[in-house]
Order: C-alpha cells, then sequence, then structure tokens
C-alpha cells in the first residue's frame, strides 16, 4: 500500500498554535483526521483559549470530543473507524492514561498499526505516580509499531523503556511564531495562522525608554516552581556587580509570581527586574527581537520541561540561549559554546557564569545569536517534522 493513501487517525490532547501548521501540512499529503481530546489544556498550560472553531486549521479534517468525568470516551468511536494507523500516546495525566489504553487496545484488536508519538523523557523521577505510569509506559513502547519522538533524550528513555531503536523516529519540535513560510517535501507551501510581520523593537523601547543602551537578559514561561526563575534571580543578582547596565525581563503569569517578586526585593535587584506578565505570542516578537540573551532555568520538579519552545522561539530570532540540563529540547537545540551553553539545572554560579560571558562580550553574543538563527531554520522548520513523521509511516506501511 502507498503510505501516502494510507487512512490516519490521529489523536492528541489539544491543538497549540504551535502545532496547527503542522497538521495543516500533514492534511495535504495524507487522508488524515485529527482528534481532540482535551483543548482546555492550552488553558490550563499557557492561558490561551481555543474556540471549536480552531484558527489556522479551516483545511483539517478534525473534531473535538466532550469529556465524561474528565475522560473523552468518544476516542472509542473515532480509533474504530475505517483507518489503517493510529497515532496518538499520552500518560500525562490518569484521563489520558485511559483514553491511550482505550484507543491501544482498539489498534491491537483491529490489527492497525499504532504509532506512538511522546515527548516524554525523564524516568529519573522517584515519584508514586511516575513508577505506576512507568508500568504502562513501558507495555505502550514496545507494543508500538513506530515511535515518533522530538529529539535525543526522547530517544534515550523509550530505550530505556524497551523499545527497539530500528522503530524510533525523529520529528523535531518547530514553533511557528518565526511567521516564515516553509515547504513541506511536497512542495507545500504552509498556512500560516499569522501574516509576516517584522520585528518592532520600537514598541519595546517606547513603552521602556530605559532599556535603550542596556543588555536585556530575557525568561518566558510559566511562574512556577518547575521553571527554575529562582535560580535566574539568584543569578542576576551576582551578574548587576559585573555588568551594572543588565536588565531581566521576565514574560509569563503562575502561582510563584508574587514569591519571585519578593525574591527580587529582597536580592535588592527589584528596579532592574521587570515582569510583565501575559504577552500574546504574536506580539512576543516584541521582546526576542531586542533582547541580548534568552535564559530557560527549568528544574526537575514533580515533572520535566519536556521540549520548551522557548528555545526555539528565542533563536529563530537571533538570541544566544542558556538553558540547564532539566530542559528537553537543550541538547538538540543548543551547541555549547556555539549558540549558547547547557548548564547544570539549580546552579545559580553557572548560570551567572555564563550569563557574564556572553554579555561581556559583543562579537561572541552577536556570533551566536547568528548561529542560533541558522540552527533552528535548518533542522527545526516544519518541513523536518513532515519529513520525521513520513519515515515513521513509510515504516509501518512496509
Amino acid at each position: 500500500m502507498n503510505p501516502e493513501s494510507s487512512r490516519i487517525v490521529f489523536i492528541h490532547n489539544t491543538a497549540m498554535w504551535y502545532r496547527r501548521p503542522f497538521f495543516s501540512l500533514l492534511s495535504e499529503i495524507y487522508p488524515i483526521k485529527f482528534v481532540f481530546t482535551h483543548l482546555d489544556v492550552s488553558k490550563e498550560v499557557y492561558d490561551v483559549e481555543i474556540d471549536d472553531k480552531i484558527e489556522g486549521m479551516k483545511n483539517v479534517d478534525y473534531t473535538i470530543l466532550k469529556n465524561y468525568l474528565g475522560i473523552a470516551f468518544g476516542v472509542i468511536k473515532e480509533s474504530s473507524g475505517d483507518y489503517d494507523i493510529i497515532v496518538g500516546g499520552s500518560w500525562d495525566s490518569l484521563p489520558e492514561i485511559i483514553e491511550t489504553t482505550l484507543y491501544f487496545a482498539i489498534a491491537k484488536l483491529r490489527r492497525k498499526k499504532f504509532v506512538l508519538w511522546t515527548e516524554d523523557w525523564n524516568w529519573n523521577l522517584k515519584t508514586t505516580k511516575r513508577r505506576l505510569v512507568k508500568f504502562f509506559a513501558q507495555i505502550i513502547v514496545r507494543k508500538s509499531d513506530a515511535i515518533i519522538l522530538p529529539g535525543t533524550k526522547q530517544k534515550e528513555c523509550v530505550i530505556y523503556l524497551g523499545a527497539s531503536p530500528s522503530k524510533v523516529f525523529l520529528m523535531p519540535n518547530a514553533s511557528n511564531i518565526s511567521r516564515h513560510s516553509i515547504e513541506s517535501p511536497e512542495g507545500i507551501t504552509e498556512r500560516r495562522t499569522y501574516p509576516d510581520q517584522p520585528v518592532d523593537e520600537c514598541n519595546l523601547y517606547n513603552e521602556y525608554p530605559s532599556f535603550k543602551g542596556k543588555k536585556i537578559v530575557l525568561f518566558v514561561g510559566r511562574l512556577v516552581k518547575q521553571k527554575g526563575v529562582e535560580y535566574l534571580l539568584k543569578a542576576f543578582s551576582t551578574l548587576k556587580k559585573d555588568i551594572s547596565d543588565s536588565v531581566l525581563v521576565i514574560i509569563g503569569k503562575g502561582d510563584y509570581e508574587e514569591e519571585l517578586k519578593k525574591m527580587a526585593k529582597d536580592l535588592h535587584i527589584d528596579r532592574d527586574v521587570y515582569f510583565l506578565g501575559h504577552v500574546d505570542n504574536d506580539l512576543l516578537k516584541n521582546y526576542y527581537g531586542p533582547s541580548d540573551l534568552c535564559v530557560v532555568p527549568s528544574i526537575t520538579h514533580e515533572m520535566v520541561d519536556a521540549w520548551a519552545f522557548v528555545v526555539n522561539e528565542a533563536m529563530y530570532y537571533g538570541n544566544p540561549v542558556i538553558a540547564t540540563d532539566a530542559v528537553g529540547s537543550a541538547v538538540d537545540m543548543i551547541q555549547d559554546g556555539k549558540n549558547g551553553f547547557i548548564v547544570p539545572e539549580r546552579d545559580s554560579t553557572a548560570l551567572y557564569n555564563s550569563m557574564k560571558l556572553i554579555l561581556s562580550q559583543d562579537e561572541l553574543r552577536e556570533k551566536m545569536g547568528k548561529s542560533s538563527k541558522e540552527i533552528v531554520e535548518t533542522n527545526f522548520s516544519y518541513k523536518n517534522m513532515v519529513e520525521g513523521f513520513q519515515k515513521a509511516i513509510n515504516f509501518v506501511k512496509k
């Protein structure tokens, strides 16, 4: 059978803005239906509401399932349709474990191909939940016909869980914040959710005139314990003693915000740390563009940072990036010393040293920024994602 004539049902929890171009491109290649089980995840994680008519998905065949007792039982009907391949899989929550069990069992009972798509990677967490989920994950990983993963950490994880390396395929994550059109291997142009717009650096400087001539360190993410912002604040408090014209811009909201503001005050850096709250995705370019450096200081706390799309976004806008080894994308996207640095998690001294090195050398910072843009445009586009997906589909239909 021609792999591109294979009928596919793709089950996923939600349709984040950075996934929609990828879904649209797949719809141009395959007879494929997308089934979304928990659209509310976008609100919980990113504080973004998604309507039933999903923007940027006009020509995509999709359905949104209702939840009963928190579970999308509609996956039974959807996965029982006339499909050759079922793509999906999640164990992030109990409802998603139940749903995955249901459509995974249907795939096996009806002798359909099952392709697992996961971003999970750290099984060293010593929690009861993690131990219980591990047994379930091992079964899914070992019995899947192919596995699609975004990067190296995830590949190491599924092999640890018992996957055969021959059925593992990398599909690097991309983010459409770049707003540039791409083409799939078949010459299909991406339908972009947002139009191309230049970076309006003046917008930031008009709002914050004091930023002119300053070295801007940027953080973008939820203000929760897992994001490790407290270690960034400690590192920045030391950095200010060496680079007095630096400022720290923090974009995001979360339960940890007030505690972080108090910490900045206690460290006597509150006048140089700007908590800007939530910023819409189509406006983030105004902050990435003028910034000199982006820091992703995540830590392992109950769970891991599966990927961190901030790395993609910052690199597209020519930022050097410092990330901890608790960031799922770091080992694939950051070439240590070339476009940034990977530092140990919870290590404020390592963060400080890397920040100081980049901000104190203009030539190095510019060179790293150019490398970031080149790396992300070459290896982390939607074209790369489509190619990875096609390899997995071709494999299961041999």
